[in-house]
C-alpha cells in the first residue's frame, strides 16, 4: 500500500478539508476473528458488522458505525507480505456535500487520490501521506447507520464518482449525541477511539500535509518539533506525529482511546490484572493519564484519561513522554 514519498502543494486559500475529528482506524490483524474477540472482550467495542469475504471486522459502541475495523492480513486487502499494523485512519467530515467541494478543489490544487469509495452508509475519499499512509476523508450518508451496517455483509460496493453520480448531501449525517453501549464484561470501557500516534520518517512534510491537505489544526509542536499534536474542529487531539529516532520504528505506533474517568481507569486496572494481563506502563501527567497495553498481534492500544488539557499544561509534555501520553 506504501507509495513513494510526497509532499502536499501548498493550498491557495488555507487547508483543503475541514475534518471534524479521528472516526476510525483500520487495523491489520493477523487473525481477524481472534482480534474481535479481544477487542470486545478487553478492548470494549462490539462488533456491528462482519464482511467473511473481505475478512474484517467492524466494532463500534454506537459513537460512529465504526470505531475499528479489523481486517486479516490473509484477506484480499493486504500485500504480499503483510504484517500487523494500521491500514487506514480516516477522518469525519460535516456532510458530504462540504467532502465533495474539497475533493473537487484538491485536485485542483494537484493533490493525488488513491481511489474513491462508496461505503452504503459513507461516501469516502483516499490518499497516502507522505511516508505512504492511507488516509480517508469521509462523509456519512445517512443518520441510521445501523438500518444498513449489522450482521454479515456480503455484497460488491456501487462505483461512486464524487459530484457525478449523485447530488451531494448537505445534512450532517453524523452521529450526534448518541447513545453509548458499554460491554459491561469487558476489561475497559472507551468512550472513543480519540487519537492514533505515527512515527514520521519525512516529519516536515508529514506535519504540512496533516495540516495543509488533510486540515487539522496544530494544538502543540510545529514542523521543526521533535514531536505535534493536530486535531480536527471537533476532536481534542486526533493525531500526534513524531520524529523518527534511533530505537523507533517509523509508521504506527499506537492507537488511544478515551474512557470514562480515573476511578474507571483504575476499575479496569484491576480487571486487567484478574486475567493475568498486564500493563505495558502506566504513566501520569498533569495533561492526562495513560495506559498502554499490547493486543495479540503486539499492536499498542492506550487507554487515557484527560487532566488538565489546556495548551500550558501540554507544553511542559516532553518528547521523551510524548509517545506515551499522546
Amino acid at each position: 500500500m506504501n507509495q513513494p514519498a510526497h509532499d502536499a502543494p501548498p493550498p491557495t486559500d488555507g487547508p483543503i478539508f475541514r475534518p471534524r475529528r479521528l472516526a476510525h482506524a483500520n487495523l491489520f490483524v493477523s487473525d481477524y476473528e481472534r482480534a474481535a474477540q479481544f477487542y470486545h472482550d478487553v478492548v470494549g467495542f462490539r462488533e456491528v458488522y462482519r464482511q467473511p469475504d473481505n475478512m474484517a471486522s467492524f466494532l463500534s459502541n454506537g459513537n460512529t458505525y465504526h470505531d475499528l475495523a479489523l481486517t486479516d492480513i490473509r484477506s484480499k486487502y493486504g500485500a504480499r507480505g503483510q504484517q500487523p499494523g494500521l491500514w487506514h485512519l480516516a477522518f469525519e467530515t460535516e456532510s458530504e456535500a462540504e467532502l465533495v467541494d474539497d475533493y473537487l478543489r484538491a485536485l485542483e490544487n494537484k493533490i493525488e487520490f488513491a481511489f474513491v469509495q462508496d461505503h452504503d452508509v459513507a461516501h469516502s475519499v483516499y490518499q497516502h501521506d507522505p511516508d505512504g499512509n492511507l488516509v480517508e476523508l469521509y462523509a456519512d450518508t445517512t443518520k441510521d447507520w445501523r438500518a444498513e451496517r449489522h450482521g454479515i455483509i456480503i455484497k460488491e460496493k456501487p462505483q461512486w464518482i464524487p459530484g457525478v453520480t449523485n447530488v451531494p448531501q448537505t445534512a450532517r449525517n453524523y452521529p450526534q449525541d448518541p447513545e453509548l453501549d458499554v460491554v459491561a464484561d469487558a476489561v475497559f470501557h472507551p468512550r472513543k477511539i480519540a487519537h492514533t500516534a505515527l512515527v514520521a520518517r519525512n516529519f516536515e512534510a508529514m506535519f504540512r500535509f496533516y495540516t495543509r491537505a488533510v486540515g487539522l489544526a496544530p494544538v502543540l509542536g510545529n514542523e521543526a518539533a521533535p514531536f505535534a499534536l493536530l486535531q480536527g474542529h471537533a476532536g481534542t487531539g486526533d493525531l500526534s506525529l513524531h520524529r523518527l529516532q534511533p530505537g523507533l520504528d517509523e509508521g504506527f505506533h499506537h492507537a488511544g482511546f478515551e474512557v470514562w474517568s480515573e476511578d474507571d481507569l483504575e476499575r479496569s486496572l484491576q480487571a486487567l490484572s484478574a486475567r493475568g494481563l498486564q500493563p505495558e506502563f502506566d504513566v501520569g501527567h498533569a495533561a492526562r493519564r495513560s495506559v498502554c497495553i499490547r493486543d495479540p498481534d503486539g499492536l499498542r492500544l492506550h487507554f487515557f484519561v484527560n487532566r488538565d488539557w489546556r495548551p500550558e499544561t501540554l507544553a511542559s509534555i516532553g518528547a521523551a513522554e510524548a509517545l506515551k501520553l499522546l
